[in-house]
């Protein structure tokens, strides 16, 4: 899976003002490494950010600090305290484009199955499975909510997003429903996220089903689809 890169659009997240000196030192830069009187302040917003994404890459959230950030995009130390008041609203920022990037692609997923909910589901979930296992790294910030804000409205919109993909399918469904959509849309996303936390966290490993010899997540999701169709087999 491709990395989707940073928009303009995404670049737009307010953050709160809590202190950033716990997470800045002195250290000045040389001057080949300064920002050049050209580069406009949202562009620098951006290099943060992007540099944020490719160190969660290939670090984990541990690297992703205020100073590996500005070191790696060539800034001084405190140059992202213009932009991020904390590492906690930088982190957040990057969970808003993470979870942006997962909204695009499970609804480009489901786009031409409006009329199929069932093959929608399951393209939704793929799309999900496929999102974590390829950027698992990305995908386990966006539960972490002891480093992001979840209440930050432009994370919380891409959150939103995701969930109301997966509520649009079911809500299309002319199966009269034994529970309300809502119940069925946790049950789907329980089961989604739950199995990628799984394997994620190394308490399961990738298998295949013996009956339908699809792989162990797709033979899940089959399950559970029966079960809200309302399916013997």
């Amino acid at each position: 899976m491709a990395i989707i890169q940073l928009t303009n659009s995404q670049a737009g997240v307010k953050m709160d003002s809590v202190s950033l000196l716990n997470d800045m030192d002195g250290v000045n830069l040389r001057a080949d490494q300064k920002r050049t009187p050209g580069q406009k302040h949202g562009d620098l917003r951006m290099a943060l950010l992007n540099e944020g994404l490719a160190l969660l890459d290939s670090e984990g959230v541990e690297g992703v600090t205020i100073r590996a950030v500005a070191r790696n995009t060539g800034v001084a130390h405190s140059a992202p305290a213009n932009h991020f008041p904390s590492r906690r609203a930088m982190l957040t920022a990057i969970a808003a484009i993470v979870f942006a990037d997962l909204a695009d692609l499970t609804i480009e997923a489901i786009t031409d199955l409006a009329d199929k909910p069932e093959q929608a589901i399951q393209a939704f979930a793929e799309t999900c499975f496929q999102f974590a296992f390829d950027t698992p790294n990305r995908y386990q910030l966006l539960w972490q909510r002891q480093l992001i804000d979840q209440d930050n409205p432009a994370l919380a919109k891409e959150m939103e997003r995701v969930y109301s993909a997966l509520l649009s399918l079911l809500i299309q469904s002319q199966i009269k429903p034994r529970v309300d959509i809502e119940t069925d849309a946790i049950a789907i996303w329980s089961m989604i996220h739950g199995y990628i936390s799984l394997r994620l966290d190394g308490n399961l490993v990738a298998a295949e089903d013996t009956v339908t010899k699809l792989p162990r997540h797709k033979a899940i999701l089959l399950s559970l689809i029966d079960g809200i169709y309302k399916r013997d087999s």
